[in-house]
């Protein structure tokens, strides 16, 4: 039943954020960043493509239903994650943007659901240092953003989301998390230069480090099955 029920709410949170909340979004100004990347920038709008939509809602279900694997009263935050979270990276992956006002919207989702799930669930002791993960896990990913390592300052508050959706697994899902989310990060950057040496992008040097960061709870959580 939880795998079923993981699984309808992710997708409806996936389909509803790309449907109803990204269209709506705000585009970035030229004040904002260069204009070299806004020409080759989707718009928000143009986002919601039948294929697009479905390949997140499929993705969204699938993940929805494997966080069965996660505490019963944190399955709210991993749902989430799989749902709302992957529609943001989804945008990411397009653009190469992490819209601020989206990302507003998971992270109340995300306080929204841990709250009940501490209602009505059994949390451990240890569930206010949650909140404290997510910020130790942003520090890193800040001075990377800090000192010009090629992230964008929505990776930083994306990488304080993982923090706090592995840290339901406890320090050893928090530190997985982390860790799978650098070698994919690392894999990534090793793919995508390699494939624009053969096929040269519009884009440059930059890619999406997004979808590395909802990666890494997701190979906790499966290795926290193992």
């Amino acid at each position: 039943m939880w795998a079923v029920l993981g699984a309808a709410v992710s997708a409806v949170l996936a389909l509803g954020h790309l449907l109803v909340a990204v269209p709506r979004l705000a585009e970035p100004s030229a004040d904002e960043v260069e204009g070299d990347v806004l020409a080759v920038k989707p718009p928000y709008r143009d986002l919601a493509t039948p294929r697009r939509a479905t390949v997140v809602t499929a993705l969204a279900a699938a993940c929805g239903a494997l966080s069965v694997l996660a505490p019963g009263w944190g399955r709210g935050v991993w749902w989430v994650w799989a749902g709302s979270v992957l529609t943001l990276v989804a945008v990411d992956q397009a653009t190469t943007f992490l819209p601020r006002r989206l990302w507003y919207w998971c992270l109340a989702e995300s306080v929204l659901a841990l709250a009940v799930g501490a209602v009505i669930g059994h949390p451990p002791a240890g569930l206010l240092a949650l909140p404290v993960l997510a910020v130790v896990t942003m520090v890193p990913f800040w001075l990377l953003w800090r000192w010009g390592g090629g992230l964008g300052y929505g990776d930083v508050r994306l990488a304080g989301g993982m923090g706090l959706t592995g840290g339901v697994l406890g320090t050893a899902g928090w530190t997985t998390s982390l860790l799978a989310a650098a070698l994919a990060g690392a894999l990534l950057a090793l793919g995508i230069a390699a494939l624009r040496r053969i096929r040269p992008s519009p884009w440059g040097r930059v890619f999406a480090y997004g979808p590395a960061l909802w990666v890494g709870p997701w190979a906790a959580l499966t290795l926290n099955l193992l």
